[in-house]
């Protein structure tokens, strides 16, 4: 009695354990082998005639041209049709099982330093012991570039913010940065249809947030010892544009930019002379030192100004279409600057010099354009082609510019190629004046 109870529990334990072992699918192991063989064999035509039913046979009849005469040969491209390459160079083939007998193979080659990717969505038959493919529907070829220009640990600049580049295994991208305390975020995804385009979104990784929302699409520039990142929203505006290749942090690379926006000849309202440098300002031949103030390593257009003139103290400083006006600010105990009522308007001394030059000498990812009117942003954007000689249409600009010395018409305005600095400062400055009036900060009176 003992020995068939014993004998039922070990029968009753081995039908346990083989309900538990994994039932291996033959029906995926059909395509793993189908495409190892294939390769093997150039998919010729006798090799994939065995394995696919008269259904599937039809179907490549009806929508492909064959490779031969007679008529029997078998759409080879189709396994691998998009690419155009050598069909026994695959690298990886992935199969993945998606419905009953239903499975979809994602096909991946190199190509020179790119990765090739087509996926193929077959249905199986079984046809005794054996599996045949019954039916097929190819998908769209997609080339990811393998070295996409972004490499990881490169550091990548703007407004003040460096993001740090990772490129993950699936080849897409993440940057992060720190800003003011933010983890900061953001995933590029290659867009296999065009070289160095990027699809912009979130990172899911990542616990920040994603300072370019509003941007969707991403196109990297590398010519000209340049390397720019530039973003841009739905209807194709560049909103934002990140430097690859800055000498310098982000944060003193947009300090350095500010106060070369600072700098020039002006006159007081009392008809004094008015002289911004790099670090010092002189009034009426009396030179001060002047130093900017942050807040969290961003520029916020604060200088304090030490020395013997009547500017000494701290001051706002805003850029305006005419020249500058300074605002006298106190610190508060959180580290903010509010004005104080005292202002000096600084008028543009120089007719011989562009106002806004510096918007043609060095690329205005530092945002504080954005501060400005859009009737200002107008003459500032139509500066930059003015400086290339540009010939205007609306007589408004034309009196506005020929008023200068500096501005000198071409001959024909097939002539006026501005450079790529300052294409992009165009676009840039251009995006912000579509922008709708209460999503701007204006700082110009």
């Amino acid at each position: 009695m003992k020995r068939i109870i014993c004998l039922v529990f070990t029968l009753v334990a081995f039908i346990l354990q083989a309900q538990a072992a994994p039932v291996a699918d033959d029906g995926k192991t059909f395509l793993e082998n189908f495409y190892q063989e294939g390769a093997n064999h150039y998919f010729d035509r006798d090799f994939v005639k065995k394995h696919l039913t008269k259904k599937a046979l039809k179907f490549l009849h009806d929508n492909y041209d064959y490779d031969d005469e007679s008529g029997d040969g078998l759409a080879t491209w189709l396994f691998y049709q998009e690419g155009g390459w050598d069909v026994g160079e695959f690298d990886e083939v992935l199969v993945e099982k998606v419905g009953a007998n239903t499975y979809k193979v994602l096909c991946r080659s190199k190509f020179n330093e790119d990765v090739y990717e087509y996926p193929v969505q077959f249905t199986l038959a079984k046809m005794g012991k054996d599996w045949k493919i019954d039916s097929m529907n190819p998908g769209k070829g997609l080339l990811i570039p393998g070295n996409p220009g972004i490499t990881s640990d490169s550091k990548w600049g703007g407004e003040g913010i460096c993001f740090t580049a990772k490129v993950n295994d699936n080849k897409t991208i993440s940057f992060t940065a720190m800003g003011e305390g933010e983890e900061l975020a953001f995933l590029l995804t290659p867009d296999g249809d065009v070289k160095n385009e990027f699809v912009l979104g979130e990172e899911p990784e990542a616990d920040g947030f994603n300072p370019f929302s509003k941007t969707t699409r991403a196109r990297l520039i590398d010519e000209n010892g340049l390397k720019l990142l530039c973003l841009y929203d739905q209807k194709g505006l560049l909103q934002h544009v990140l430097d690859g290749k800055s000498s310098t942090s982000a944060a003193k690379d947009a300090l350095s930019k500010w106060g070369a926006q600072l700098q020039g000849k002006y006159t007081a309202a009392n008809g004094e002379p008015v002289v911004f440098e790099w670090n010092s300002v002189t009034v009426a031949g009396k030179k001060a030192l002047y130093e900017h103030k942050l807040f969290n390593d961003c520029v916020i257009r604060v200088i304090n100004i030490t020395g013997n003139n009547r500017l000494t103290g701290t001051w706002e400083a805003a850029l305006s279409l005419d020249g500058l006006t300074l605002y006298e600010v106190e610190e508060d105990e959180y580290g903010m600057f509010d004005r104080k009522g005292r202002k000096e308007v600084l008028k543009w001394a120089r007719n011989d010099f562009p106002r806004f030059n510096f918007a043609s000498a060095f690329l205005l990812n530092d945002g504080q354009f954005r501060r400005l009117k859009k009737s200002t942003l107008r003459i500032m954007r139509n500066s930059i082609l003015a400086s290339n000689g540009f010939r205007f249409q609306s007589k408004d600009l034309q009196d506005y510019f020929s008023q200068w010395s500096w501005y000198h018409p071409a001959a024909s305005n097939d002539d006026v190629k501005p450079n790529l600095i300052q294409r992009l400062n165009i676009e840039l400055i251009q995006a912000e004046e579509a922008c709708p009036d209460e999503d701007r900060f204006v700082v110009e009176e």
